[in-house]
């Protein structure tokens, strides 16, 4: 694993916090995207685990919620999953801009996973992700619509090809995702191709169980990576921490969890982690240092 500092003039030095108890509200949105290419549908090829792969991280959470450990936790899959639920009210007019809409939106959450296709443009310095229904656009974009953590959103956790490239980030793309009052820290995603299978359950299943008290980024990287010998098709996992110090987002991506947010503070910056070597299809080989 490498830990990759954005170029920045980090600030201070102060350590990440533990956010108090009493200002944690605890809410789950899953979004699984499984139906392409029918009517009123986007253009992909239809993969029914999108949507097992979100029940499995659904599942997770509503066994914290039956044992009050947390709050809520909403599905919204197939073509429940729009643009303009993604789309933040700084991008577009009120009536395309829900992403704070009760239940639905994905900045009404603390937490998300989304599973679908996605892509990236490196020249525009942006990825998007592939939506279940084309009654507003077919793709919500990470410069053009999302704008995260101006409602509840702290964790996404983005099961999509080309969702983290780390030229588009090197080059300061996944900043747009954030303000600097922003209370959004973590986007884990994948630099170039990730493939998809019944695997895939069993990954995020693990994941999601361990990483309820910490390890919420380096159990990313850890349970998504997949090497391939001899052949230019790894799957590399990536997670990106915004913060206003490399102290402050390793704490949160080493020791940061579901009940466990850390304080990152400002997000004028962000790190990268990723498994140094890993060389993906449609990415650059990851950098070994």
């Amino acid at each position: 694993m490498r830990l990759r500092k954005q170029a920045h003039t980090w600030t201070g030095a102060a350590l990440a916090l533990l956010l108090p108890a009493a200002a944690l509200a605890n809410e789950t949105h899953v979004y699984g995207i499984a139906n392409f290419g029918g009517a009123g549908q986007c253009n992909a090829e239809s993969h029914p685990v999108h949507t097992k792969t979100a029940a499995e991280f659904a599942s997770y959470f509503n066994s914290l919620k039956s044992s009050g450990h947390w709050s809520d936790v909403q599905t919204i899959n197939n073509a429940g999953a729009r643009a303009d639920i993604w789309t933040d009210a700084s991008k577009a007019a009120a009536v395309d801009a829900k992403d704070t809409q009760a239940n639905v939106g994905v900045d009404d959450a603390n937490v998300l996973f989304v599973h679908t296709h996605g892509g990236h443009n490196e020249s525009a310095l942006r990825s998007w992700l592939v939506m279940g229904n084309n009654v507003d656009e077919c793709s919500a974009v990470t410069d053009t619509h999302m704008r995260l953590g101006n409602g509840k959103l702290n964790i996404a956790v983005v099961k999509a090809c080309q969702s983290g490239d780390f030229q588009v980030w090197k080059q300061g793309g996944y900043q747009t995702l954030v303000t600097p009052s922003s209370g959004f820290s973590m986007w884990n995603a994948f630099h170039g191709d990730s493939a998809c299978g019944n695997f895939v359950k069993r990954y995020v299943r693990r994941y999601v169980a361990h990483s309820r008290v910490d390890g919420v980024g380096e159990n990313w990287i850890d349970e998504a990576y997949r090497w391939r010998a001899f052949k230019n098709n790894d799957d590399c996992p990536v997670s990106i921490v915004f913060g206003a110090t490399e102290a402050q987002s390793v704490a949160m991506y080493e020791a940061g969890g579901w009940n466990d947010r850390k304080n990152t503070g400002s997000k004028v910056g962000s790190n990268i982690a990723y498994v140094g070597g890993c060389d993906p299809d449609n990415g650059q080989k990851l950098p070994d240092e």
